[in-house]
């Protein structure tokens, strides 16, 4: 299930083109010329390998009856940099050349705390110095949850996701809910000669660099990349809307919140099972499963 923080990226990149659009040609317009969506699958790639691929980008902008997007947005954390390269090269060279820009954010992620500021310190050195710390506190309130007497006193203790945040926040954990956060944004476009895809934009996103070290603080997409052939008469094709890196670093910052509180409740669900006293629950999904199909969610269960 997506995290908050890999999500972060295309709604940012949804919200960056909509607006930016509507900006240039008015909402009526732009509904009629542009779909600006996630999630949706698309199959019928070119080639013998990828005849029955099917692809759900994490965001992409769709031109009426086309049947690949202009411009794909792509975000991995679990995925390495290089499976994400062959993503873009499926849309860049097995869609017809509908599909002319892929952006490609790569997260990256080690086991010391997250910081989403410039830093001159080794964050492996602060981290060790820190983990002894918080040790002794960690292991008292996980060892507090396996001195449940009743159904009571677990409920009574249920905000143990909650004690694990707060943790987390004062750097106590050993293991933080986020590791240390690297993210790199790539652009990518097919090759002149349509045999691979080359580079066409790069920046650091996380750790953010050095104000001194300067570097591109936006990158560009073309009107004419991103509505091809239905970009309205009179406008100019090198017409540029623009994405501000910063802006999507906000984007990701603002999302570590919602994301170290789902960790920590897994981590929870996964300390009072270790403790032995966790009750498992029917789940919503389960429930709806059971409702809509009695027979399939018994059989779901008993797999």
């Amino acid at each position: 299930m997506p995290l908050a923080t890999h999500d972060s990226v295309q709604n940012f990149f949804c919200e960056s083109v909509f607006l930016s659009l509507v900006e240039k040609l008015g909402v009526s317009q732009t509904r009629g010329l542009a779909k600006v969506g996630s999630g949706t699958t698309f199959t019928g790639f070119k080639g013998d390998w990828t005849g029955s691929s099917k692809k759900l980008p994490d965001a992409y902008v769709l031109q009426p009856n086309a049947a690949f997007p202009s411009i794909v947005c792509e975000a991995g954390w679990t995925e390495g940099h290089e499976e994400l390269m062959n993503d873009a090269r499926l849309w860049l060279l097995h869609t017809d050349g509908q599909t002319r820009i892929v952006i490609v954010v790569s997260f990256s992620e080690s086991s010391v705390k997250h910081c989403l500021h410039a830093s001159n310190h080794d964050p492996e050195e602060e981290h060790e110095e820190q983990r002894h710390e918080g040790t002794c506190e960690e292991e008292t309130v996980i060892d507090s949850q396996r001195t449940y007497n009743d159904l009571a006193d677990k409920l009574r203790d249920l905000d143990l996701a909650d004690k694990l945040r707060d943790l987390n926040q004062r750097d106590k954990l050993k293991q933080p809910l986020i590791g240390n956060l690297r993210a790199t944004l790539h652009v990518y476009k097919a090759s002149d000669d349509g045999q691979d895809i080359e580079q066409a934009f790069e920046a650091t996103l996380l750790p953010p660099p050095e104000v001194e070290e300067g570097g591109p603080t936006e990158f560009g997409v073309t009107m004419k990349d991103l509505l091809g052939d239905c970009l309205p008469e009179g406008r100019d094709p090198g017409d540029c809307i623009m994405f501000s890196l910063e802006g999507l670093r906000n984007h990701i910052g603002e999302s570590i919140p919602h994301t170290e509180r789902v960790r920590a409740a897994h981590r929870a669900e996964n300390l009072l099972r270790a403790a032995g006293v966790w009750e498992e629950q029917e789940t919503f999904a389960q429930s709806k499963r059971q409702r809509l199909n009695p027979s399939r969610a018994k059989n779901y269960q008993d797999c």
